[in-house]
């Protein structure tokens, strides 16, 4: 069966603006085009190796309700708004509207909240693209029973990094179900989430064990300082995507049908598109049947 692809926009976006940061191209009206080249040529590997039935390209839309239980989540991060990405993220998506490419988010969520919802609502295999290690703990099979593996990004010459159940315990030491029981101990640094101070991810899978993976169960005076405090409950929360404290309402993602060259307005409105920003290889590859 054909899977479903959901791609985290946000952390290939990410991606592809430092990778071009020192190499940049330029359309003759000097728009910058770098990283939405190899944005686009990112998803079109991923694309063409998965032959997925559906895709859908998942953002963040800002703050959000996460903010609202924790006001300190990614509060170590940057304030200043990265022009340059901004400018970025409306080409991608204009292209991906233009070429056909599903895309969306929801105000108040990440991108992550919504490949989680698509995720559990599936009723076919699933594959995450993304090299956000928040997503493993979707690893395995999603509560349909369809099975999900989740492919970090690499480099183009690269083999494509495919990570199954198996591997998230070889490298974890836990199935990606426990993950959120270990990251609401650890925290997550890179999104400002401090964890119960002193423990680790060693520490942690140590206690969670002998609790048999019940949070209420572990004896730690550290750990369970912090859950009498309510600490634990709210750091959970924020990492938990498998079970997380909001209902979302899924809609549909129609089967995966790009724009191709032919007569109708779709392809001259992508074609301009591509002309205007001289996107030579994109044109290229379009036109021999090679992007998607």
């Amino acid at each position: 069966m054909r899977p479903t692809l959901l791609i985290d926009g946000n952390n290939i976006l990410i991606r592809a603006v430092e990778a071009t940061r020192r190499s940049p191209m330029h359309s003759d009206d000097g728009t910058d085009t770098s990283a939405l080249v190899v944005f686009v040529k990112t998803i079109s590997r991923y694309i063409r190796e998965e032959q997925p039935y559906r895709v859908m390209v998942c953002w963040d839309s800002g703050p959000g309700w996460r903010n609202q239980i924790y006001p300190a989540y990614k509060a170590n991060r940057p304030q200043a708004a990265d022009e340059y990405r901004s400018t970025t993220r409306r080409m991608v998506r204009e292209f991906l509207s233009l070429a056909r490419v599903p895309w969306g988010y929801l105000p108040s969520f990440e991108a992550d909240d919504l490949i989680a919802m698509y995720w559990r609502h599936a009723h076919e295999p699933v594959v995450i693209l993304s090299s956000d290690k928040d997503l493993l703990q979707m690893v395995g099979p999603n509560p349909n029973g369809q099975p999900c593996t989740q492919i970090r990004v690499s480099s183009a010459n690269t083999p494509t990094d495919r990570w199954d159940e198996a591997k998230v315990i070889e490298h974890h030491g836990c199935t990606p179900a426990q993950l959120p029981l270990v990251m609401s101990l650890t925290g997550d640094a890179s999104d400002n989430i401090p964890g119960v101070r002193k423990i680790g991810p060693k520490f942690a899978l140590k206690h969670l064990a002998a609790a048999d993976w019940n949070l209420d169960a572990v004896t730690h005076p550290s750990i369970a300082e912090a859950r009498d405090a309510g600490e634990i409950a709210i750091y959970r929360q924020l990492v938990d995507l498998r079970d997380p404290p909001y209902v979302m309402i899924p809609t549909g993602i129609s089967p995966f049908m790009p724009v191709t060259p032919g007569p109708d307005a779709a392809w001259r409105e992508l074609w301009k598109f591509l002309n205007e920003l001289q996107l030579r290889e994109i044109e290229r590859r379009l036109l021999a049947g090679e992007l998607w």
